[in-house]
């Protein structure tokens, strides 16, 4: 990186192109959108430079098939982002941890990783935050992406994922900060914020976006979060009154920047992102009933063959492939966290077989419920 204070974002060449393709209306714009938010890209190449980390066993000569582009933070951005990070490190130690959050503000998520992790099943839900140092790398909605400090991600809808901390140790631990967002604060300020719609006009009405998007992160963002976190920390007192305006102003920023494209089109009424949105939060609120996709296409204004094929676009799945993993990561958490047995996690989430469960618990998880659960453990 010749000594620039920076960051590197890998990203499979589909997803670049997605990138591209939501968030600039010309071959100029791909260049413009990243450097109006501080940042400097450059040309794309096959991945074929040195891991910043100290962990002699980090994966990066497993990334050949990814293409990266360089993003350049500034001085001042990067100390803001360092400020940050010692704030998570110092609450991590305090916690012992590595995912914790505050009790002032359970919204408000941390993750301090001191090492490599592999193959992590979860839900990213409707949230946004910063990678503060360290790498990742997640596989949701069709993409496979991988990104490191500086990055600001976004999850615009519920999305079954799986990730994998791909650079951190005992000395330089991977550390994130991220906030879940308000779903109706987004609807609000789309519709009352006109300026939000003329920024991402290039954005084809009807075109469904991905759910996951990670970009290089806004001074705006990163000013968000260091007041939100002032306030967490250091008037905690104020934030019955100070913390929905920050974070409706953050809300309002992230709807400016370049990840807003995707939430416009999961917020704004009547898009078909936002009324698969509407199918995914009732399987979400309602795992263990019938799936019905007739009454979901109704519920999307959509026939049978549209819904399904808008729900695929945005999830990657059939309804009722997303229907199953959400079943199964409910399952997963009951047994985890209340201490259901395989058999009564089961039949909470609407099984009637167990060894149909086990099975595809298994082909989910990659083992059987009991020895996932007691590895989890």
């Amino acid at each position: 990186m010749n000594g620039s204070s920076g960051c590197l974002l890998f990203l499979s060449e589909q997803a670049a192109r997605n990138i591209f393709k939501q968030t600039a209306v010309s071959a100029d714009d791909n260049a413009k959108f990243l450097q109006n938010y501080g940042c400097k890209m450059s040309t794309l190449w096959l991945f074929n430079c040195q891991c910043e980390c100290d962990d002699k066993h980090c994966s990066a000569e497993q990334r050949k098939d990814s293409l990266v582009f360089e993003i350049t933070l500034s001085e001042d951005l990067r100390a803001r982002l360092d400020a940050l990070k010692d704030i998570a490190l110092n609450q991590w130690r305090e916690n012992g941890v590595s995912l914790f959050s505050p009790k002032a503000m359970p919204r408000l998520h941390f993750h301090v990783q001191p090492c490599p992790i592999v193959n992590t099943n979860t839900f990213y839900t409707l949230s946004t935050g910063l990678i503060l140092q360290g790498r990742k790398r997640s596989t949701t909605d069709g993409q496979n992406i991988e990104y490191g400090k500086g990055t600001s991600c976004t999850t615009a809808a519920d999305s079954p994922a799986s990730y994998e901390v791909t650079c951190a140790s005992d000395t330089k631990p991977f550390v994130s900060i991220s906030v879940e967002l308000d779903p109706q604060v987004l609807t609000d300020l789309l519709a009352t914020c006109p300026e939000i719609a003329a920024k991402h006009k290039g954005v084809v009405v009807g075109h469904t976006v991905h759910a996951f998007t990670a970009m290089p992160a806004t001074v705006d963002i990163v000013e968000a979060f260091e007041r939100l976190l002032r306030l967490v920390y250091q008037n905690p007192e104020q934030l019955a009154t100070r913390g929905p305006i920050i974070e409706r102003e953050l809300t309002y920023v992230l709807l400016m920047s370049p990840q807003g494209a995707a939430l416009s089109q999961f917020f704004s009424q009547n898009t078909p992102a936002n009324r698969i949105n509407r199918a995914i939060q009732w399987i979400r609120q309602n795992t263990g009933k019938p799936l019905d996709i007739e009454a979901l296409a109704e519920m999307c204004n959509m026939t049978r063959s549209t819904f399904y094929r808008h729900f695929q676009t945005v999830t990657k799945m059939t309804p009722l492939q997303y229907y199953k993993r959400q079943c199964l990561f409910l399952a997963q958490h009951l047994m985890v966290a209340r201490g259901y047995s395989a058999s009564q996690a089961a039949y909470e989430v609407g099984y009637t077989s167990p060894n149909q469960f086990s099975r595809e618990y298994k082909r989910t998880f990659g083992l059987p419920p009991k020895k996932s659960i007691s590895e989890r453990n």
